[in-house]
């Protein structure tokens, strides 16, 4: 009954609204609609959310977007919101009690408070361990039926309860008729099975199959791909030196650390092409020119992950990380003949002239740096 966790922010409201700011706002600037659209999802976000106090709110949201919606491109549910909170101190009672009134509310269901904290307790073990394959919503949902569970065979126990007071003879005939029906036909039952153990039925002369015992074929192991990307794109090693020489052309910030290592790291990782990743820079922020006004922060955010580095400004590991994530979900189910970073462009950029920019940054980067290295 609650294992579905209903939809906060779905991916039908985030493009509802995508589309309602791209139409009604199409004068302004590209990172000024991002605001915008990020400012909407943050306030219907916000409202969802248990009444924590103001700071742990726009914390809580702030994660929800950024691992939720940014990271893995995936709508917000009121799981996502409960395992969130469990990185807070949700054992202290601001945290506590608004958020066993919160999941009372949605789950609509009164739920022990005991029962409650038992639940938080062992979601914020769950939080910290991944790799249990269980989530912190579970353990509520689990909270949540043992009460229902229990309260069912209060009442089954009350409801028999009371019927045998009400009519205590009816009752008692009943059981008796119950008793000795179950006690003939356990008597027939052992009469029938004494027979057959005493009169056994002569074997048919069928002769045995001999046993082929059969080796297990061996199963091959597969890896999930990581992405579906063409070969050309997949990561290898790039010259640095070149690769370094090309950004301090375009008096590029990221030519220095920790930009530099960071996307070459979050390109290894997730297996693309590490001057894919260095063209989207191009394509969104120029390489972010030393000059540029807000340099630093921009660096934080060159991909333009979560629509804007003005609207989610982290830090290089995190926003190369997330371009990646991003890279690579979007690669899959890419029809025939459709170039791959075209396919991404449906939904990494609204320009839908985007993925000609990337490639014919990647094409330019590429001869200039890869002279030497298999494309």
């Amino acid at each position: 009954m609650y294992s579905h966790a209903a939809g906060v922010l779905t991916r039908a409201e985030i493009h509802k609204i995508r589309h309602y700011v791209q139409h009604k706002h199409a004068d302004l600037p590209k990172e000024r609609r991002a605001e915008i659209l990020a400012d909407a999802m943050q306030r219907i976000v916000l409202r969802q959310l248990p009444e924590l106090p103001l700071e742990l709110k726009q914390q809580v949201m702030r994660a929800l977007l950024r691992d939720v919606v940014a990271a893995r491109g995936m709508p917000v549910s009121k799981s996502h919101i409960f395992e969130a909170c469990m990185k807070l101190d949700a054992v202290r009672p601001e945290v506590l009690t608004p958020l066993h009134k919160w999941a009372e509310k949605v789950l609509e269901a009164d739920i022990d408070l005991r029962l409650f904290r038992e639940a938080v307790e062992e979601g914020r073990r769950i939080a910290v361990a991944p790799g249990l394959g269980v989530s912190a919503w579970d353990a509520l949902i689990g909270a949540v039926g043992s009460r229902e569970g229990a309260g069912r065979e209060g009442r089954s126990w009350r409801m028999t309860s009371n019927r045998a007071k009400r009519h205590p003879v009816k009752q008692r005939r009943l059981s008796i008729a119950v008793y000795l029906g179950m006690s003939l036909v356990l008597s027939g039952a052992t009469l029938i099975y004494g027979w057959q153990l005493l009169h056994p039925k002569p074997a048919a002369n069928v002769p045995l199959a001999p046993t082929t015992i059969q080796r297990p074929m061996p199963v091959p192991s597969l890896m999930k791909q990581k992405n579906a990307l063409p070969e050309q794109l997949r990561f290898v090693e790039v010259d640095r030196s070149r690769l370094v020489r090309y950004l301090r052309v375009k008096s590029s910030l990221l030519a220095e650390e920790p930009y530099l290592s960071a996307i070459i790291k979050a390109a290894k990782e997730h297996d693309i092409h590490p001057l894919l990743l260095f063209a989207i820079t191009g394509q969104e922020q120029g390489f972010v020119p030393r000059t540029a006004k807000n340099a630093r922060k921009i660096a934080n955010n060159p991909f333009n992950v979560f629509y804007s580095w003005k609207a989610f400004n982290t830090n290089i590991d995190e926003s190369a990380r997330i371009a990646g994530n991003t890279i690579n979900r979007l690669s899959f189910e890419r029809p025939a003949g459709v170039d791959a970073v075209q396919w991404i462009n449906r939904e990494y950029a609204e320009d839908v002239n985007w993925s000609t920019g990337v490639n014919s940054i990647l094409k330019s980067m590429a001869a200039q740096i890869m002279t030497d290295k298999k494309q």
